[in-house]
């Protein structure tokens, strides 16, 4: 033990060659074939003292940092769950929102179809009182929604949202002049309309009667297409939510 422990000393003072004072050297002391169970483990350490340095240093960086990567996780945690929640506004926020848009229009079109269209969906001439009253419903039916909610969606939405915009225009346009001239005199006091103008009137009036039923189909094209965009956009909301949630319950 006293030996071992004379040469333990002589090795903390060794030079960097390993040789201790008196010319033993550490690998001459380790070849040594009777040596005691300390001497072994001297022997061992000194042998791989370069991988147990690193061992340790990793453990050393693994334990300071430790907290730091717990810390780390549930800020991560919360992140998601911050997420989560903005998702499910979202898409509560867009079900709500189209219920209504749909609650306005669907039956207003189905009204549409059953003035400009037969029992077999043939093109028929729409009457000037149905043009009138259609007129007045369709009129800025949707404009809280295309207007004043424009550009607040997902880009597709919009692009929808702008032709179903420009379709109900149209058509309100159209039904306006196919009762016009049949709610109107040429010569009143509120007009006085030369005749080659007011021909260009009637007939107008007359075309729009037919018209009509192209332009009630536009709106239900684009109607039809927004529907589309919008389920889209609530399944893509819906699965980004059930990713989450597994995330979320998963093992941290």
């Amino acid at each position: 033990m006293r030996v071992w422990i004379a040469r333990l000393g002589r090795f903390a003072t060794a030079p960097s060659h390993g040789e201790f004072e008196g010319g033993d050297s550490v690998e001459t002391i380790c070849s040594q074939t009777s040596h005691c169970a300390l001497n072994s483990l001297f022997c061992i350490i000194y042998d791989f003292q370069t991988l147990l340095t690193g061992v340790i240093a990793i453990c050393a960086a693994i334990f300071t940092g430790w907290p730091v990567w717990r810390q780390l996780k549930d800020t991560n945690l919360q992140t998601r769950i911050s997420h989560r929640e903005t998702l499910a506004n979202l898409l509560r926020d867009a079900l709500r929102r189209f219920e209504k848009v749909d609650q306005s229009i669907r039956e207003l079109l189905s009204t549409a179809s059953r003035a400009t269209s037969g029992p077999e969906g043939e093109r028929i001439e729409i009457n000037s009182e149905a043009a009138n009253d259609l007129e007045q419903s369709f009129s800025g039916l949707l404009d809280w929604y295309l207007v004043v909610l424009a550009d607040t969606e997902h880009a597709d939405i919009e692009a929808c949202k702008s032709v179903l915009k420009s379709a109900l225009d149209m058509l309100v346009k159209t039904l306006r002049d196919a009762h016009w001239a049949d709610h109107n005199e040429q010569q009143d006091e509120d007009h006085n309309i030369p005749d080659e103008e007011w021909g260009r009137i009637t007939t107008r009036c007359a075309e729009a009667k037919i018209e009509a039923f192209h332009r009630v189909g536009d709106v239900q094209r684009a109607y039809g297409a927004l529907c589309e965009a919008q389920e889209k956009w609530v399944r893509s909301l819906r699965g980004q939510i059930a990713k989450l949630d597994l995330q979320i319950s998963g093992p941290q």
